[in-house]
C-alpha cells in the first residue's frame, strides 16, 4: 500500500515522504495513529508542503541539539550514587541512569540507547561518556560520579578504622601510603582519589606503593596507564613529583595529575 507520511516515523520515513508499506502496517498502525494517509491524488498535493515543514523542523532540532552538545562539552555532568567506604558503587552506573540524568538537565527525553558506554562504571571518579543525540549530532562529555553517603574514615563494626578509607587528611596531604594494601582496594582507591582531588582542585597526587617489581606496584601503574587512556589522568610518572626522577630508586612512588 502506498502512503504519504504526515509525521516523521524514523527510520521508516520522514514527513512528506511517499512509501510503499505493508497493508497491515498501514491500516493497523500508521493510518489510525495519524502518522500517514493513503497516497491519493488529493493527499499527494500536500507532500511538498509537508517535506518543507519537516526539513525546517529537522534543521531547528539539529541546531538545538548542537547547542546542547556544545554545552555538555564545557560543563561536566554530575551523577550521585551510593558507594561503600572505598568508593566502589553498589552495582554500576548504567546507560539508563545517565540518560535519565541528561533528560533532567536538558528537559528533553533522551533514550538510554543514545548513551554509548564503553565500559562498566563501578567507582566514583570522572569518565568520558559518548552520546548520540541525533544521527548528525554526537557529543562526548565528562561524567563526574560522586558518592552520596560514603563516610570518610568510617569505622568497622569492631571499632577499628578502615585502613582503605580515603580521608580528608590524606587528600589534603596530597599523598597516600599503600604499603600492605591488597591490589583490588588499591585499584578502587585510585578512581576514588582522582574524582575527589578533581572536585577539590588538587592537581597532583602521590602514591607510595612499595619497592621493586611487586604486584601492587605494577597493578597501580597499569591502572594509571589505563586512566590516562580513559582521560581521567592527564599525566603520571615515577617519583614524588614530575621533576623528581630519583625517588623511585629509594621507594616506589608514583605521581599523577588530573588537571
Amino acid at each position: 500500500m502506498k502512503v504519504l507520511f504526515l509525521q516523521d516515523e524514523l527510520p521508516t520515513a520522514r514527513a512528506g515522504d511517499i512509501r510503499e508499506v505493508k497493508n497491515g502496517f498501514a491500516r493497523n498502525y500508521l493510518i489510525p495513529r495519524g502518522v500517514a494517509v493513503l497516497a491519493t491524488e488529493h493527499q499527494l498535493r500536500r507532500a511538498e508542503k509537508l517535506r518543507a515543514e519537516a526539513e525546517e523542523r529537522r534543521l531547528r532540532e539539529l541546531n538545538e541539539w548542537r547547542d546542547i552538545a556544545n554545552a555538555l562539552a564545557e560543563n561536566p555532568v554530575e551523577l550521585t550514587v551510593r558507594t561503600g567506604p572505598t568508593g566502589r558503587l553498589y552495582g554500576s552506573v548504567t546507560s539508563a541512569m545517565i540518560a535519565t540524568r541528561l533528560s533532567e538537565l536538558t528537559d528533553r527525553t533522551i533514550e538510554r540507547k543514545r548513551v554509548r558506554l564503553q565500559d562498566q562504571i563501578r567507582m566514583v571518579g570522572t569518565y568520558r561518556v559518548p552520546v548520540r543525540f541525533m544521527d548528525e549530532i554526537d557529543a562526548t562529555f565528562d561524567l563526574n560520579v560522586v558518592s552520596d553517603d560514603v563516610v570518610e574514615g568510617e569505622e568497622e563494626e569492631d571499632g577499628t578504622t578502615d585502613q582503605y578509607a580515603i580521608t580528608d587528611e590524606i587528600l589534603a596531604n596530597g599523598e597516600i601510603d599503600m604499603h600492605g594494601w591488597e591490589e583490588p582496594q588499591a585499584i578502587d582507591a585510585l578512581g576514588l582519589i582522582s574524582g575527589r582531588i578533581l572536585a577539590r582542585n588538587i592537581a597532583q597526587f602521590r602514591i607510595i606503593h612499595g619497592k621493586g617489581e611487586g604486584t601492587l606496584r605494577q597493578a597501580v601503574r597499569n591502572r594509571l596507564d589505563a586512566m590516562k587512556v580513559e582521560g581521567t589522568v592527564i599525566l603520571w610518572g615515577p617519583g614524588r613529583t614530575d621533576g623528581d626522577t630519583d625517588a623511585d630508586s629509594l621507594e616506589a612512588v608514583s605521581w599523577f595529575t588530573v588537571s
